[in-house]
Order: C-alpha cells, then structure tokens, then sequence
C-alpha cells in the first residue's frame, strides 16, 4: 500500500513538472517542532525538510507552488538529572507531504504564503522512558493535512528565504481511550521550518 501510494504521488509530480509555465526548484531547511496535546511544551523537536517544487507564477505578483518534500517533525523531552522522576519522551515522525502554497510577492522582494498540506507518514517511532524507539502506542494516523502559512524574502532572483508555521487541521493521534474535551480532539503536529529556496 505504502509503494502504490508513493508511486502515485510521483506520477502526479512528474505530470506537473512537464506542464508549461511551471518553474522547478529545491529546498532545503530545518525544522523545529512540538505535538499539541502530549502534556509536553516547546519546539524542541529538530528535523530537517527538503524536497523539490514548481512554481507557476501570473498577475504579475501572485504564483502557485506544489512542492513534493520529506520532513521530519515529532516531540521531544529530555529527563532533567536533578529532579527525581522527570519525564523523558521523544516521538520521530516522518512525512512525504504536499504542499498546495498560494503566495504573493511585495516589491519584488517580500513574499507572502498560504495553503494546504497533504502529508503521508511512512516511519513513526516512540521512546517514552529511555530505553529505546517502539512502534508508538496508540499508532498515529496515516494521513495529516495541516495548514500552512509563511513569510519570505528574495535574496536574488533565483533564491530566497522562507519562514512557514503549520498545524494539523485535524488530529494525527486520538488521546488514550478516545478522549476528548471539547475542542481537544487528540494530537496535533505543530512546527516551523526555515527554508532556503532555489530556482532551478
């Protein structure tokens, strides 16, 4: 299942990037991280983010992109040796996602950025006490679709710099026994990512 639906969203990349008007480029950047929702607080998670994209730019100002990337987000909580008990945790969770970025550019140098994200998580490992990464208990969802929305700036024509927040619109992992409290449906991704941008 997870071969047919990488091969899916390849194939649908691929037609893209052979559509006219379209300008390819890469990314790279990091990210840093926190799920909303596991008693934890802080981005304290780093991953990296990479991938390609197209840009198909119109009305002089505006452009949609679609990206294909890998990123890597998750949580993290390191045991504080000078108080007795204090909890260790850390989630890997890992991603190819989708982005859908519809974006504005301000004088030729200031970029605005919104849109949808579909994400696929293909590896999710837990360690909750030190003693080493399980398969997580209850398993995360296959699928998120968080928001996003971000800043940039043009350093030259050709690259740039990105600044993005995205959330989860819904949960990636139910609370134990299905638990909710009112808007608290269970576990969220929520992460920033620092990009550098090239047009190829």
């Amino acid at each position: 299942m997870n071969t047919i639906i990488s091969f899916i969203i390849v194939m649908c990349f691929c037609t893209v990037l052979q559509a006219q008007n379209f300008i390819p480029g890469i990314t790279f950047g990091i990210v840093t991280s926190q799920v909303d929702g596991d008693r934890l607080e802080g981005y304290d998670k780093p991953g990296i983010h990479t991938g390609i994209w197209v840009e198909n730019r119109f009305h002089n100002n505006w452009s949609f992109q679609m990206g294909l990337n890998y990123i890597q987000t998750g949580s993290r909580k390191l045991a504080n040796p000078d108080i007795p008990y204090d909890r260790f945790y850390t989630l890997r969770l890992n991603y190819v996602e989708i982005p859908f970025l519809l974006g504005l550019t301000i004088k030729k140098k200031y970029i605005l950025e919104t849109g949808l994200v579909f994400a696929y998580l293909f590896k999710a490992r837990e360690d909750v006490d030190g003693s080493g990464f399980l398969d997580p208990d209850p398993p995360f969802k296959k699928y998120d679709f968080p928001i996003r929305a971000g800043i940039g700036y043009n350093i030259t024509e050709k690259l740039s710099l990105k600044f993005h927040f995205s959330y989860s619109t819904l949960p990636i992992r139910n609370h134990p026994a299905n638990q909710t409290w009112y808007f608290d449906r269970g576990q969220y991704n929520n992460y920033l990512i620092l990009s550098l941008n090239l047009h190829l």
